[in-house]
């Protein structure tokens, strides 16, 4: 077959592969702003390479001149974009030349400025002096006189060629072992294209054919194969800061010898910005506030960091994750730290709702039952121990509430409440039983000094000033006390309404009194 022949074909699957790459790139162009870049690039390659195609496919002289201006439509944005993708790929940090890349837009001025100079040649003849056709081969051959404005306009698009080669081997120099061969293989994609360019420049070509659509056919192949091996214009690489970032949660990343190497903004909460080197020397002797978070063992754990900037200590969930590379070499160690402070106290303030009673803010007869019983359990294990029980309720009540409505009898509940929050303190436990009704449990304590706990008490309401809508209210109470031992032989229940029962009789006896009822106790055996 004859090669010119063979050329055509392979310009026009160069054209389709353009086409390839270029809905792929396309798919994925919202990644980054070199992605976007490089579907510019893949579009200005589309036209010329199916611009060329029907050059050498021409008929008439016409037809070919067309096919001549509408190449130009891509040859001169190629260049333009490449220096856009050598400034905008920096997987390192991805907004790192954005302010920069706003300013360069300006750069598309030239090949608008470079394409009106070609389609209005036949004015000027400023570019090309004559366009001719060549139909004695195989395939149509363009035959030019070319003016001084082709040498200007092409210069300058192979000097932009250039300069973003150089930039790129510029990064390529600059970068670190993570990104060196995603620059080197952009690098080398850039070869075939100046090459080729070259070549037709200074006629060096056979026919002075132009080779260069199947040149950036082998350079869209070599980008092709980076995107799918290298990660090349992948997520992960080029917005890998973007989606540090974007984590809510301090993330914290360090190499095998404990020395920072990435960290995102909600970290720099856990670290001291006036302790220089940070960098260069292991987190943990920078930060000795950070030393519970390299104590466990394990993959998944709690701790509590006193912050740097504040007296405050915060708690969290730390996920850790080694970084082990291809060859299963351990490259570092990544923390995750979830923080839950503000979770945890959500979490016991409901839990303080849950077990207390709305009104009196003591705790409710659900919660008071659950720890009475596991108190009692207690004893039953170790099989000795006494606590106490004293269950009071306000005498003739009602007549509060039917005398000066459920909002004087609301009040008293409450100043009953605060009253036994300062008699019981935090060391035993106090519940509002139901309706006036409330009951406390001592720990360790005998039925005789309960006893006399509970006058106490009985005596404290009796001398408070319980007042409503200026009216004074006499309250008093009557108490039963009982007392609960593993050497009774009984279930605390027992206790409790040996408890209820004195409260009975103390009312019987005329209110306002103190009434206690012991259950036996069984003689402990010696072995």
């Amino acid at each position: 077959m004859d090669i010119l022949i063979l050329f055509k074909i392979a310009v026009f699957f160069s054209a389709l592969g353009s086409t390839f790459l270029l809905g792929y790139a396309f798919n994925r162009r919202a990644n980054s702003l070199s992605l976007r870049a490089l579907s510019g690039l893949l579009v200005s390659t589309l036209i010329y390479a199916a611009s060329y195609f029907f050059e050498i496919s021409a008929a008439t002289d016409m037809q070919i001149t067309l096919a001549l201006y509408l190449e130009y439509l891509g040859i001169f944005f190629i260049p333009i974009f490449w220096v856009f993708i050598a400034w905008s790929y920096h997987p390192e940090e991805p907004a790192y030349n954005e302010p920069l890349l706003r300013r360069l837009k300006i750069l598309f001025a030239i090949p608008v400025i470079s394409n009106i100079a070609v389609w209005t040649n036949g004015y000027h003849h400023w570019v090309y002096d004559h366009i001719g056709m060549n139909s004695e081969q195989s395939i149509s051959l363009l035959v030019v006189d070319r003016g001084p404005g082709f040498w200007v306009l092409n210069g300058i698009m192979i000097v932009f060629l250039i300069i973003g080669s150089v930039k790129m081997l510029i990064n390529l120099i600059q970068s670190d072992g993570n990104y060196r061969k995603q620059y080197l293989l952009l690098s080398l994609a850039a070869v075939p294209p100046i090459l080729s360019y070259s070549f037709i420049l200074f006629q060096s070509t056979p026919y002075n054919i132009d080779t260069s659509p199947v040149a950036f056919a082998l350079s869209g192949i070599l980008i092709f194969w980076g995107m799918y091996n290298l990660q090349l214009f992948n997520i992960l690489p080029i917005a890998q800061k973007l989606v540090v970032e974007a984590i809510r949660d301090a993330m914290i990343i360090l190499d095998p010898e404990g020395c920072l190497i990435e960290y995102n903004v909600p970290a720099k909460k856990l670290f001291d910005s006036r302790v220089p080197g940070i960098n260069k020397k292991p987190l943990i002797e920078l930060y000795p506030h950070l030393t519970p978070l390299f104590l466990s063992e394990s993959d998944s754990y709690e701790i509590d960091l006193e912050m740097p900037s504040s007296d405050n200590v915060r708690s969290f969930s730390v996920y850790r994750s080694a970084i082990i590379d291809r060859k299963n070499h351990l490259r570092g160690n990544l923390y995750l730290l979830h923080d839950l402070t503000e979770m945890k106290s959500y979490v016991k303030e409901l839990e303080h709702l849950a077990s207390s009673d709305g009104l009196t803010n003591l705790l409710n007869h659900r919660k008071f039952v659950e720890r009475a019983h596991a108190e009692a359990q207690r004893l039953d294990q170790i099989g000795s121990g006494t606590f106490s029980i004293i269950m009071f309720d306000l005498d003739k009540f009602k007549m509060i509430n039917d005398e000066y409505g459920h909002s004087a009898g609301d009040k008293v509940l409450q100043q009953i409440g605060q009253l036994l929050l300062q008699l019981v303190g935090n060391k035993d436990l106090c519940a509002r039983y139901g309706g006036e009704e409330f009951i406390i449990l001592l720990y360790d304590t005998q039925m005789d000094t309960a006893t006399t706990f509970a006058e106490q008490i009985r005596i404290a309401i009796e001398k408070t000033d319980f007042t409503y809508g200026g009216s004074k209210l006499h309250v008093t109470g009557s108490f039963g006390v009982s007392a609960y031992s593993p050497l009774s032989n009984t279930s605390w229940e027992v206790t409790l309404n040996h408890a209820d029962t004195a409260l009975y009789m103390a009312k019987k006896a005329g209110r306002n009194a103190v009434h206690a009822l012991q259950i036996p106790f069984r003689e402990s055996v010696s072995s």
